[in-house]
């Protein structure tokens, strides 16, 4: 993953501001299945969120890469892991960062 890129417009990291967010929904919305990333504690996040910080390691953490998700986790079902380094983990639930806005 990479570390977060700076919007000049704004002068913060484009995880925070409205430049970054219109480009993550952009993006979210030209895929019909958004990748999530599973921490550790089974929350699912969207790339780039900026609960995981600036570690590159994500050798705790798991994909999953299936269409719907989002919605079905708000639904109150766990999906387990389809990708990355730990394929037992399962989503149990959301970031609320997203929630409120998420990246669409």
């Amino acid at each position: 993953m990479e570390s977060m890129a700076y919007c000049e417009r704004c002068e913060t990291e484009r995880a925070y501001c409205e430049h970054g967010l219109a480009e993550r929904r952009q993006a979210a919305s030209s895929s019909a299945a958004s990748l999530l990333l599973i921490s550790p504690r089974g929350m699912a996040h969207f790339p780039g969120c900026p609960h995981k910080g600036d570690d590159p390691d994500y050798d705790h953490w798991a994909e999953l890469d299936t269409s719907g998700a989002w919605t079905r986790l708000s639904n109150g079902e766990q999906i387990r892991a389809t990708g990355g380094n730990r394929s037992d983990l399962v989503a149990e639930a959301r970031c609320r960062d997203y929630v409120d806005h998420g990246p669409w």
